[in-house]
């Protein structure tokens, strides 16, 4: 039913989405997970809020970029969709945190470096993508690792001079050397530590998944395994500028995963660093296959095994 609904490309399923959210997030205002100390307002209900802001924004806003790029086929809501459940399966991930404070960042870089396709005199985009992704790194450290997408895109889909790699690199850099400039100023320098910032967000153990979390984590990695093979299949077959994007957020999946050595080993945190990428690959299956009642049989194994995560 939901795969159906929202496979329409009418701007009503925006407010489907908020809805979901919220019959989602219904759960965490009486809950009483652990909590990690992470970014509060020092209140849980308007950290919830909080929290449920940002998705929503970063759901609608993710999925108006790849309707714009036409990277899943047919202009459709399910990315907004995908995205949604990823960021609302677990209790753990209902704490506002840095990781997706920092996608909000990460998800302005995305569609500036898309603009960068076919357009000349690229300089200030590519000053402004570096910036977001040097203000996504100093959010959450290992962000930083989404600076080798840039120029991988750079010479993957455009013709590249000196200058827009330097470009980059400054507004890259520009962030960090404020932040090392006001440590110098307000701080102690000499106290600055990598090891400081490559540290766990969550401090959750794979002991502590229930038989419920399994099965949904079990279930969404078949669905990803599927979706991944099917994206190199649409990749083939796309038009140029599709396939180049499409590889382009593959890289990106890939990165992602990257981010697991970063921090320590932090699933749930890397989990949600994927969350962009895997909600747009996921998408681009669930949009593509032909029998939908299997699709939304698909959809409906995850969504019960994630809402019995909640009360297991």
């Amino acid at each position: 039913m939901l795969i159906r609904v929202f496979k329409s490309n009418q701007k009503i399923i925006n407010v489907l989405t908020v809805f979901l959210l919220l019959l989602l997030w219904i759960p965490a205002f009486f809950s009483e997970t652990l909590s990690f100390g992470l970014v509060s307002t020092g209140l849980r209900w308007l950290d919830l809020l909080l929290m449920m802001c940002l998705v929503m924004c970063q759901a609608v806003y993710l999925n108006s970029v790849v309707s714009t790029y036409k990277l899943v086929k047919n202009n459709s809501h399910l990315t907004s969709l995908i995205y949604a459940i990823l960021n609302s399966c677990f209790l753990w991930l209902f704490e506002l945190n840095v990781v997706v404070l920092s996608n909000t960042f990460v998800l302005l870089a995305l569609h500036q470096l898309f603009r960068v396709y076919g357009t000349k005199n690229q300089f200030s985009i590519s000053f402004g993508v570096g910036l977001l992704f040097g203000v996504a790194g100093l959010i959450y450290t290992p962000m930083f690792i989404y600076f080798i997408l840039v120029w991988t895109f750079l010479v993957y889909t455009t013709t590249p001079s000196w200058r827009d790699f330097i470009v980059s690199l400054i507004g890259f850099c520009t962030p960090l050397v404020y932040y090392i400039v006001y440590k110098f100023i307000f701080a102690d320098l000499s106290t600055l530590s990598i090891n400081e910032y490559l540290t766990q967000t969550f401090i959750v153990s794979w002991e502590s998944f229930s038989s419920s979390n399994w099965l949904f984590f079990i279930g969404l990695l078949i669905v990803l395994g599927l979706a991944l093979f099917n994206l190199l299949v649409t990749i083939s077959k796309s038009g140029v500028k599709t396939s180049r994007l499409l590889v382009m957020v593959l890289l990106m999946f890939v990165l992602g995963l990257g981010s697991l050595f970063l921090n320590r080993y932090d699933f749930l945190s890397t989990f949600l660093v994927l969350s962009i990428p895997v909600a747009i690959i996921i998408a681009n299956f669930f949009q593509n296959m032909k029998k939908v009642w299997l699709a939304e049989v698909l959809f409906l194994y995850l969504l019960v095994t994630m809402v019995m995560g909640y009360f297991s």
